[in-house]
């Protein structure tokens, strides 16, 4: 009996000392007291919108960033067309000058010669194959009368009334610019106011002339005149020198001969081109002083 009492009690303390060992345990690891009322449930917590602590590694934000908001889009600067470039006007050429006529020369005394004599100066240079030819009208305009205006330069003026000629202006020069504007005298021939024994004051002129110039078809009609007509020339002081038509003929262009002084005259000779449209011929009119 005895025995068995004292089996019960060494099984009673083995069983103490194994649940004392199982306490401690428990107890290092849970240091905590843990009431038997309220059972201890392990719950999963739920970290949204909270800080987890157990995880510091994880930096999860309090909330969502708010966006920022996109900035508009800036216009594209304008541009400007470029100037369209155009390319520099080509230099206009200068107008050429008006040739000025030749002042007029000084009076020379011409020598006294025999009946007839060559000078020697060239025939003048009237050439009529590039004037256009005249149409009715302007043939029926030649036979009216033409008052011109004595333009500066012009040493004198030329009348010849059975030509319907008022006043034309005469240059002293047997220039292409001065048969163009108007009357032309041969420098090296006299002029009406020479002081000179016999004079020869020789005059050419267009027969045709271009249209709208002061030249135009002046002579046209001068193989009309005939002895007894008149013509006069009036200098530019107004001093008149008067002259009859005494003879008319045709020469040659090398005929220079009709240029110089006859012994014993003083006249005045005037020339243009003959016959229309060759012109391989001189008119030649010779009227003398009264």
């Amino acid at each position: 009996m005895l025995l068995k009492v004292g089996k019960f009690m060494m099984a009673a303390a083995l069983t103490l000392a194994v649940v004392t060992t199982v306490f401690v345990v428990l107890f290092r690891e849970n240091p905590e007291p843990v009431s038997a009322a309220e059972p201890v449930e392990k719950t999963t917590e739920q970290t949204t919108g909270s800080e987890d602590l157990s995880q510091p590694w994880l930096d999860i934000p309090d909330s969502k960033p708010t966006p920022e908001p996109t900035p508009e889009p800036k216009p594209a600067p304008k541009l400007e067309p470029a100037p369209e470039l155009k390319p520099a006007p080509e230099p206009k050429p200068a107008p050429e000058p008006k040739p000025r006529p030749e002042p007029p020369a000084e009076p020379e005394e011409q020598p006294e010669v025999g009946p007839e004599v060559e000078p020697e100066a060239e025939p003048v240079p009237v050439d009529e194959s590039d004037y256009p030819l005249p149409d009715g009208n302007e043939v029926q305009a030649a036979r009216d009368t033409r008052r011109y205006r004595l333009p500066e330069g012009a040493i004198m003026g030329l009348t010849v009334s059975d030509m319907g000629i008022y006043n034309a202006p005469v240059f002293d020069s047997d220039s292409r610019w001065a048969l163009d504007n108007g009357v032309a005298h041969v420098p090296e021939t006299s002029l009406p106011w020479s002081d000179a024994p016999q004079r020869n004051t020789f005059l050419a002129g267009h027969r045709l002339g271009f249209p709208g110039t002061e030249s135009h078809l002046i002579f046209y009609r001068l193989g009309t005149l005939g002895r007894g007509d008149m013509i006069t020339l009036k200098d530019r002081q107004g001093r008149a020198y008067r002259y009859q038509v005494t003879e008319t003929f045709i020469a040659n262009p090398a005929d220079s001969w009709v240029m110089g002084q006859v012994r014993g005259r003083d006249m005045v000779t005037l020339q243009t081109c003959t016959p229309i449209p060759t012109f391989e011929k001189r008119i030649i009119v010779r009227a003398d002083r009264i």
